[in-house]
């Protein structure tokens, strides 16, 4: 972390207002948790101030009344037996007094993917009680998170990926260790490690505004998501309005692009398909979230309804998996080519023209042979293109080892023009290639990995790339770039059929720009 930048936000008016929002014994605890359930609702439109507030008061109220925290203190093993112990009972307060609703739980013991779906709320209570503990909010928005880590250098440990949903509970007391060890690192304070955290970290270094207005890559997916309740109605029904919601987060399949196109079904009593919207970031995989993965939608079209009885009864829809399952499990299902094409056909039928409804991008099918392992997408797909943009086999240097620690040895797969005499201190570009990074998760492993050996490297310039995609981004000063913020991005099949794609990859990453780094 830089401590000249973090000096600086420390003594400013608004450091010292989020320092002590933040402050673990005020004289009113609950004035400070509704002023930092505003905050979040800042970085998070869609969370909900009341009913962060609301739960904490249930967590505390079980939690006190009946005793249901044996430790001062917590070990691993101890915050184990916890979990698996705690229920939430639901209660009234009538005179002053506890009324508890003894056959009725809130949340019961065992409904784990509850109770990390409220782990908001849960860790909030927690930072007040145990220092150990640090208050994860914005559940439905962990990416803001993980991305205030990478640019303050915290390096979160990698999510488990389980339908045990205990393990995510139990990752939330690994994160606690990560950055208590931060916090020690850089000598703060519960309240400055959180003031760092959600201000400094995710509105100061990062930019959280929305990208409502910014260019979005051409589709080349279709996916469908489910709408249901008052809250998902209002938001589609105020298309309709003269000055209609922007944008909102949905449930989606963690492989959607940004650009892609997604179809929003409203389930029972509506049953009926809704409108378009275009996915306005990858599909980001929170752990704490009820669905675990989800995407921010914008740009909605409004369709004309296609039912339920509709779908039924046409000789293609009705011969779908989705709809011969009634729709159900609809959110992230993927739509082909064709399928999108039917429905369009049905908005057509309704008596709407289709052409204002966004199309899919093709292009022209390019065969790169059989791709199985990383090294075919660097020797097939790579390594073809960067010749094709100047370079010799000679300007990189593959597996080039980096001492990284006493011991340890990172291992770039493409370093360009490295520098340096002992440990090639310095390129100006460095490009890590994997077989498939389709999913957030496994895009946000390379994105790491490859933001480290820039780092090491003092790059100006990195690059991720599979199978499918090469992302390119540049580093500032600071050595950070945010995730959300590619430079270039594109399907390899673009890159190579598409004379303006590759001539932007060029300008960007030509032989002749990456020398002039040097």
């Amino acid at each position: 972390m830089n401590k000249t930048l973090w000096n600086y936000y420390k003594q400013s008016a608004d450091g010292q207002k989020a320092i002590e929002m933040f402050d673990p014994n005020p004289d009113d605890v609950y004035k400070n948790i509704e002023a930092i359930a505003t905050f979040a609702n800042g970085l998070d439109s869609d969370f909900n101030p009341q009913q962060f507030v609301e739960l904490v008061y249930i967590h505390e109220i079980n939690f006190v009344e009946r005793n249901l925290i044996e430790e001062e203190t917590f070990t691993r093993e101890s915050f184990e037996h916890f979990i698996d112990s705690y229920d939430l009972m639901d209660f009234e307060v009538k005179d002053d007094e506890i009324v508890w609703s003894r056959n009725k739980n809130f949340i019961s013991a065992n409904k784990f993917r509850l109770k990390a779906a409220t782990v908001d709320a849960l860790s909030t209570y927690l930072y007040y009680y145990d220092y150990y503990f640090k208050p994860i909010l914005l559940s439905h928005r962990f990416d803001i998170i993980q991305k205030s880590c990478d640019a303050l250098g915290i390096d979160l440990p990698p999510i488990p990926r389980s339908k045990d949903y205990k393990q995510y509970l139990m990752y939330y007391y690994d994160i606690c260790g990560i950055l208590n060890e931060f916090q020690k690192d850089n000598e703060l304070t519960d309240a400055e490690l959180c003031a760092c955290l959600y201000d400094y970290g995710a509105r100061v270094l990062l930019d959280t505004e929305e990208l409502t207005t910014g260019k979005l890559p051409q589709p080349t997916n279709v996916w469908l998501t489910g709408a249901s309740g008052n809250i998902d109605f209002k938001f589609l029904d105020s298309l309709e309005e003269s000055q209609p919601s922007t944008t909102s987060i949905w449930a989606c399949n963690e492989r959607t692009r940004r650009g892609d196109l997604v179809i929003v079904y409203c389930t029972s009593p509506r049953s009926y398909i809704h409108s378009i919207w275009r996915a306005d970031s990858i599909g980001i995989f929170n752990p704490f979230d009820y669905y675990h993965c989800r995407t921010i939608v914008r740009d909605g079209i409004k369709l004309p309804k296609i039912t339920f009885s509709d779908l039924k009864e046409d000789s293609y829809f009705s011969q779908l998996p989705i709809v011969r399952k009634n729709l159900q499990g609809i959110n992230g299902i993927r739509f082909s080519a064709k399928d999108y094409t039917e429905l369009l056909r049905l908005v057509k039928e309704k008596g709407v023209e289709n052409t204002d409804y966004p199309q899919l991008y093709t292009v022209t099918s390019i065969d790169f042979g059989d791709i199985i392992h990383e090294k075919d997408v660097e020797e097939n797909i790579l390594i073809p293109i960067l010749k094709r943009i100047g370079y010799n086999d000679s300007d990189w240097t593959r597996q080039l080892q980096l001492k990284a620690g006493r011991k340890e040895k990172a291992i770039p797969d493409f370093v360009f023009f490295p520098r340096g005499t002992t440990h090639f201190e310095s390129s100006p570009l460095v490009i890590e290639a994997k077989l498939d990074m389709s999913s957030m998760i496994e895009e946000q492993k390379a994105f790491r990995q490859a933001l480290s050996y820039a780092r090491m490297l003092r790059s100006k310039l990195m690059g991720i790339c599979d199978k499918e995609r090469l992302v390119i981004y540049a580093l500032d000063n600071s050595g950070q770039c945010n995730i959300d913020k590619p430079i270039f991005d594109n399907y390899w099949q673009s890159i190579y059929s598409d004379e303006l794609i590759g001539s932007t990859l060029n300008q960007l990453i030509g032989v002749e720009v990456i020398k002039g780094y040097i």
